[in-house]
């Protein structure tokens, strides 16, 4: 499949649009917090009197109780999150072009503030025959959303040495209502044809 609109901007794929850049955020935010909460532990314990208390103890076992969940959770997503939103990047960028058909979909919001990037599950067409079934977690594009379903065929660029690992260009989708008209305007002409042969 050649790129139909070679005079389209660069392909981009904002972070916070893919369920890997939303990873990548939510490790951001929790590991400096379990830095903090490390810091936190140290001025409790530096602090603790000569003769601790129960409550003393108590204090400082909560506050170090933090530490390693907020790391043991933080740090992978950040890492995770950084290396696949950056491989998706590339694909996006270096990727083949196809075409993919939409399997099911979950996750959709029309409302603005509350957007987040929906699991989409494909059948991706291989371009040497054949289809892959991919999963992306991806925001529709809001003026997109009631045009994307189960049944619609969309563009995408995949690794070909890894073809579950797709992503959806938007740029190039199609509204649902032209890709439906051209299917109704091709099974009258059928149903004449037949009619008339």
């Amino acid at each position: 499949m050649t790129n139909p609109h070679p005079y389209a901007a660069p392909p981009r794929l904002p972070a916070l649009q893919t369920g890997a850049g939303i990873a990548r955020l939510t490790g951001a935010i929790l590991t400096p917090i379990a830095l903090v909460m490390a810091a936190a532990t140290a001025l409790v314990w530096v602090s603790l009197p000569a003769a601790p208390s129960a409550d003393d103890w108590i204090t400082l076992a909560v506050t170090a109780a933090f530490v390693p969940i907020l790391a043991g959770i933080g740090l992978p997503l950040l890492v995770v999150g950084a290396r696949r939103l950056a491989r998706l990047r590339r694909v996006l960028r270096e990727g083949t072009p196809t075409t993919a058909v939409i399997t099911a979909i979950t996750g959709l919001n029309a409302d603005p503030d509350e957007r987040s990037a929906s699991r989409i599950d494909l059948a991706v067409a291989l371009p040497g025959g054949g289809t892959a079934q991919a999963r992306v977690r991806q925001e529709v594009p809001l003026p997109l959303l009631r045009f994307v379903g189960p049944g619609v065929r969309v563009p995408v660029r995949v690794d070909l040495s890894d073809p579950t690992l797709a992503v959806i260009d938007w740029r190039f989708v199609e509204r649902r209502e032209r890709i439906a008209g051209a299917v109704a305007g091709s099974a009258l002409v059928d149903l004449a044809a037949g009619l008339l042969g």
